[in-house]
């Protein structure tokens, strides 16, 4: 018996003793987003806690009817853990929701190293790169559609990483599209969604209408938001700012010997 076949009978054995024997994982996943700055480190225990308490009340559960034993389990594990994570740090910014104010649309690149008002920008962007990649394979995806659904240029890599599968005919058309959209005049979010979806359906093997493009970017807009705005951030960013942040991202990030603050 493998090491995955043994994790997967006693997750279906004796869940407690499989959460028991992951203690260990979740502090580490745990540690990451401390690390990001997500959590302070005295919230450690505190998170822990609530992915322990959740386990046991329904997730183990769950986990037992839903895995399909063809995936690894570690790996399965760790995404449900990174939910977990980012749902506590959801909960505890809606208790603590800071009235602070930011206009992304002013945003000056500093040249004065004395200067410590505001929020550096370039700091918001690293959270953001640590938030991004805590989504593992997930974040090509993300980035991808993100990048489609608000006009940004993408890449052949871009697409590639997403759809390492994607033919080189169906890859010509959506560069054609989507490579410098800025090129075809403007388009509203909603023209995008309806030509990116027959690309996405050929390529997921799917059959989904344009409005779950819609809401599954301003889902993850509406997440990141949240999850930038929690302390030590403390951005207070809407889905429209954080479209505008995102814009930034992807045209000043990483910018060497450049300080960025509001």
């Amino acid at each position: 018996m493998d090491v995955n076949n043994e994790i997967s009978e006693l997750l279906y054995r004796d869940s407690v003793a499989f959460l028991e024997n992951h203690q260990s994982v979740i502090k580490t996943i745990v540690m990451k987003f401390v690390g990001s700055g997500l959590f302070k480190y005295n919230e450690t225990e505190d998170v822990i806690q609530h992915i322990n308490e959740s386990l046991l009340t329904g997730v183990l559960e769950k986990m037992q009817v839903q895995y399909n034993p063809a995936y690894n389990l570690q790996s399965y594990f760790s995404k449900i853990i990174c939910n977990l994570c980012l749902q506590y740090a959801k909960k505890e910014f809606k208790r603590n929701i800071h009235r602070k104010s930011v206009d992304l649309s002013y945003v000056q690149i500093a040249t004065d190293e004395t200067i410590t008002d505001g929020i550096a920008l370039g700091e918001m962007y690293e959270h953001l790169n640590t938030l991004l990649s805590l989504y593992g394979e997930r974040r090509h995806r993300i980035e991808l559609l993100l990048k489609i659904s608000l006009g940004i240029d993408i890449s052949k890599e871009d697409v590639l990483r997403c759809y390492p599968n994607c033919s080189a005919k169906t890859l010509k058309n959506i560069l054609i599209y989507f490579e410098h959209p800025n090129e075809h005049g403007p388009s509203s979010r909603t023209a995008i969604y309806e030509k990116l979806i027959p690309f996405v359906n050929e390529l997921e093997g799917a059959n989904n209408m344009a409005d779950t493009l819609r809401k599954f970017v301003d889902r993850n807009l509406d997440e990141f938001a949240e999850i930038l705005s929690i302390p030590p951030i403390n951005a207070a960013l809407t889905r429209e700012t954080m479209i505008i942040f995102l814009e930034k991202y992807y045209s000043e990030f990483p910018k060497p010997n450049k300080k960025v603050i509001l």
